[in-house]
């Protein structure tokens, strides 16, 4: 539908309105003729058995239940019924004694299938209802009770016939029983097919060839020119402005020719300055862009100057920090460290009787404690005495396979896997420093991986470098944390003191190299440290 054209969905929908409404209105015309129809014969059928209910020799034929008796009456009810709607009729005496059952041999159901659904005691006046049978028949159905005979004026005799507001009942005589007829409605159904032929079905094709042509005429006359429009328009959106619009009228369509001339006019200037614009910004943007380049790149020299400085100064205030408190903590951790030693060995022997045993405790937690500060001091002063790099070629591997025996933090559940490409190049460096840098990686993932994981240890040459790719599949780094691990002193572990990757970005930056870090959160991180091949003398 979308891509139909706007005459053609106008006219689609123009005729489908019509349709609606032809088809509507034959629906409404022949719903009130089969009405009218209906109507008229629930009044021949009400007249029918009122007629007969009071005919005096059906009443004589009822007293003296005599069958015989009733076929000059049935033959008078058969003449008044011209269009032969009579189907069938039934006379039944009080209480249920069937006295007559007769039908038209056109009728395939048999009478005595068709019920009375009315109890003759209960009927007071004539009744209707409608029957369908099970030969797929419809019956319009008349019930009238009888009562015995007695005369009246020709005037009642006239308004039970042709009246049917009258009411019925003689409640002064006594009940004799019932008399039935049925009517087909073929008449009606004859009657309907012939108004659907030749009025319905005719009207409805008028109103449809009718619809459309106005419809197409409509189109022809307002959608034409707005598709001409369309297509001036894509013209335009191309870049030809010199389209034009012949106006024809002075209509809402004349009017939007002449906007849409007015348009195009504007724009022919519009590009006319847009030209001398582009030429002269075009000058301009050589010029901008040379001095845009040396900008960017001297932009992104100072940030990397900057950074480094930033580092710099504070892994030189680390340092200063380190080798002016180190020295003075060791010597009272030394002399807390021998108390607790003597303690324990008294509290061993037993040579204090009486004393809390978790007093062994805690004189414990004290020992770890300050072993473990020993050990703080100790990473603080060896960072401090990293001044100067002792470079000489190494075989990378060798390293690496040291420091899987040194590190401490590798558990039975943590596979290693090592992916090593043979006959790498040796490069130029500082072995003790490196191999550090090593085991502090391999910790820190081992760390990660509480539960168990894999660390994958990769070695390549990728151009004039050296690579050195370390993955672990622990817990993950957060986002907001990722920037900060090679700052100084900045740690997540509860026991570290945040310097091991800051000393490992120093190192390697002093041998010219990078450390990069990728890590998702509870996938793992990934560690790769890229060394330079092409510079082999030592860095001052």
């Amino acid at each position: 539908m979308n891509n139909f054209s706007i005459r053609y969905k106008f006219i689609l929908f123009t005729s489908l309105l019509i349709i609606f409404i032809g088809v509507a209105s034959c629906w409404f015309f022949s719903s009130q003729i089969k009405k009218q129809l209906e109507e008229e014969l629930m009044k021949r059928g009400y007249s029918l058995i009122v007629q007969l209910a009071q005919d005096g020799e059906v009443k004589d034929s009822m007293s003296v239940a005599q069958r015989a008796f009733f076929d000059e009456p049935i033959m008078r009810l058969r003449k008044l019924d011209r269009d032969q709607e009579l189907a069938f009729w039934r006379v039944l005496l009080v209480p249920d004694n069937v006295l007559l059952e007769e039908k038209e041999q056109w009728i395939k159901t048999e009478v005595n299938s068709i019920p009375v659904f009315f109890n003759p005691e209960n009927i007071s006046e004539p009744v209707f209802n409608i029957i369908s049978t099970d030969h797929g028949e419809q019956f319009y159905n008349f019930v009238a009770p009888v009562h015995e005979k007695r005369t009246i004026t020709e005037e009642e005799f006239a308004a039970q016939i042709f009246s049917l507001d009258k009411k019925y009942v003689d409640e002064d005589n006594k009940l004799l029983g019932i008399v039935q007829i049925g009517l087909s409605p073929r008449r009606i159904d004859k009657k309907m097919q012939s108004v659907l032929w030749t009025s319905s079905i005719p009207l409805g094709f008028i109103i449809v060839f009718m619809g459309i042509g106005v419809s197409y005429f409509i189109a022809r006359s307002v959608v034409k020119p707005v598709e001409n429009l369309v297509k001036l328009t894509d013209r335009v959106a191309s870049g030809d402005l010199d389209q034009t619009v012949e106006i024809r009228s002075g209509d809402e369509i004349g009017m939007l020719a002449s906007r849409f001339n007015q348009m195009t006019k504007s724009l022919r200037r519009l590009m006319d300055d847009k030209e001398n614009v582009m030429n002269t910004l075009k000058d301009l943007n050589r010029e901008l862009s040379t001095i845009n380049t040396e900008l960017v790149q001297t932009n992104e020299q100072l940030n990397e100057t900057q950074e480094r400085l930033i580092r710099t100064e504070k892994l030189a205030a680390v340092g200063t920090l380190a080798s002016g408190v180190s020295h003075e903590l060791r010597n009272p951790l030394g002399a807390i460290k021998n108390a607790v030693f003597f303690l324990k060995r008294k509290l061993s022997d037993n040579k204090l009787p009486g004393a809390d045993e978790r007093v062994l405790q805690f004189l414990d937690i004290m020992d770890d404690e300050i072993d473990r500060s020993n050990k703080i001091i100790n990473d603080l002063l060896g960072f401090a005495s990293l001044a100067k790099l002792k470079k000489i070629p190494f075989d990378i591997t060798e390293i690496i396979e040291e420091a899987l025996t040194r590190a401490k933090e590798i558990k039975e559940n943590i596979i290693i896997s090592k992916k090593f490409q043979p006959n790498l190049p040796k490069v130029m460096i500082d072995a003790n420093q490196m191999g550090q840098i090593f085991i502090n990686l391999i910790e820190n993932a081992c760390h990660a991986m509480t539960d168990g994981g894999e660390l994958q240890i990769c070695t390549r040459k990728n151009n004039d470098d050296l690579e050195i790719e370390f993955s672990d599949s622990g817990c993950g780094i957060p986002n907001k944390e990722i920037k900060k691990i090679f700052d100084p002193l900045f740690t997540t572990r509860p026991d570290g003191v945040g310097m091991g990757l800051a000393v490992c970005h120093w190192i390697i930056q002093k041998h010219e190299g990078t450390i990069d870090v990728e890590s998702q959160e509870g996938k793992g991180t990934r560690f790769v440290i890229k060394l330079p091949l092409e510079k082999q003398e030592c860095m001052r």
